[in-house]
Parts: C-alpha cells; structure tokens; sequence
C-alpha cells in the first residue's frame, strides 16, 4: 500500500504531538509547520485563487484596526489551519469529520470550554469553504473572528468569572 493513502492520517497524528510536545514537554510548538505542509503538494484548485470570494482580501485593512498588535502571527494562523483543515483534509472527509479534527487541537492546548466550542465555526468556515470553494475568504473569515475573540469576546469574559472543564 503506497503511503500517499495515509497521508492524511500522519500529517495529523504529527500535528497531535507536536501540540502535545509542546503543552507536557515546554518544547517549542511547531505545529504551524504541520498545518503548512500540505501546500508543497496541494494542486492550485483547492487554493480557490480565481474565485471571486477573494476579492475580500480587500477587507484585511480594516481586520488589521482590530487587532494590530498579534496581526500576523494571527493571519498566519488562520491561514494555515484552513489549509490543513479546509483545502487538505475536507478533500478526503466531511464537514463534520473535520470539524471534529479542528477542535481536538484546541483542547489539547487550551483545555476549558470554549475550546471544545471551536467545533462550531469550525462547522461555518467548512460550509463557507465548501460554498465558496475560497481559502483566501475563509481564512479572512477565520481571522476576522479571532481578532474579534481576543479583542473584545475574551476582555470581556476575563473580567467574568472563567468556565473552564
């Protein structure tokens, strides 16, 4: 059996322990490298680039007012897990599959509620996706609400008191 046919299934498994090295181990976090592996062999189509969905780009201005201080640390971030997760695996599993995916990764790092809550966008920006066809446009979706969550949901919670599990 060739290995191209678990591909998948190993990009992520790397993605769990890295997550894990990093949260029990104190070692760097290179998960952003796994999430980005899949663009050296992804073909152009699943990138979406002649959808007119990218026109959006245009918006990332006003995103970067939002949140100007973590701006490209959080583009980046967007866009490289709608690349794992969006172009690379929603090609071989569902929606929901891969929303269930998304959000192991986030509890593994944060651990309270809201991580297991990602499950929920992650269902909106995989319908988007499969919509649009755009990872241009929902890795703007995508940035459009963390900025959003660490500029105004998250100050406003902290001053509450914390739900974690």
């Amino acid at each position: 059996m060739s290995t191209k046919r678990y591909t998948e299934a190993l990009l992520y498994v790397l993605l769990i322990l890295s997550l894990l090295t990093h949260k029990l181990y104190n070692l760097p976090n290179l998960s952003i490298f796994v999430l980005l592996l899949p663009i050296s062999f992804l073909p152009q189509e699943r990138f979406g680039l002649k959808s007119p969905w990218n026109f959006s780009l245009l918006l990332l201005p006003l995103v970067y007012f939002l949140h100007p201080q973590n701006f490209f640390s959080l583009s980046l971030q967007a866009f490289a897990e709608e690349l794992f997760f969006r172009a690379y695996l929603m090609s071989k599993f569902s929606n929901l599959q891969v929303s269930l995916l998304f959000t192991l990764p986030h509890v593994i790092l944060y651990g309270d509620l809201w991580s297991w809550l990602t499950f929920f966008p992650s269902l909106f920006y995989g319908l988007v996706y499969a919509k649009t066809g755009s990872l241009v446009f929902v890795s703007l979706l995508h940035l459009v609400s963390n900025a959003l969550w660490f500029k105004v949901v998250f100050p406003f919670l902290s001053h509450s008191s914390p739900i974690s599990l």
